[in-house]
């Protein structure tokens, strides 16, 4: 399994975090992408599923809830904001997340 880095982990729990004080509760939270497979460089964003019971089913809408508190954390950060109902494995996208990420909550 990779190693994440302690500083990627670091900014992963602080957002967390201001999700959740913003009342965005953070069912799951899976890493994906580079950091995930370890394929990562100096230049590689912060691939972040997040489930929550906050989020409407509209990308646009729930992405645009979060880029204050994404900003706010770091501009590295590229949240997919799902609904519990849409974090399905029959979606492609879900599978890929879920096959090569790693949950952390």
């Amino acid at each position: 399994m990779v190693e994440i880095p302690d500083h990627i982990r670091g900014v992963i729990a602080l957002y967390i975090k201001r999700l959740e004080e913003n009342r965005i509760p953070v069912r799951q939270a899976i890493l994906f992408g580079s950091y995930a497979t370890g394929d990562f460089n100096e230049w590689s964003d912060i691939d972040l599923a997040i489930v929550s019971e906050a989020f409407q089913g509209s990308r646009i809408a729930d992405r645009a809830k979060v880029r204050k508190i994404t900003l706010s954390v770091s501009c590295d950060i590229e949240t997919i904001p799902f609904r519990p109902e849409d974090f399905v494995v029959d979606d492609p996208f879900v599978r890929e997340i879920l096959e090569t990420g790693r949950r952390l909550i």
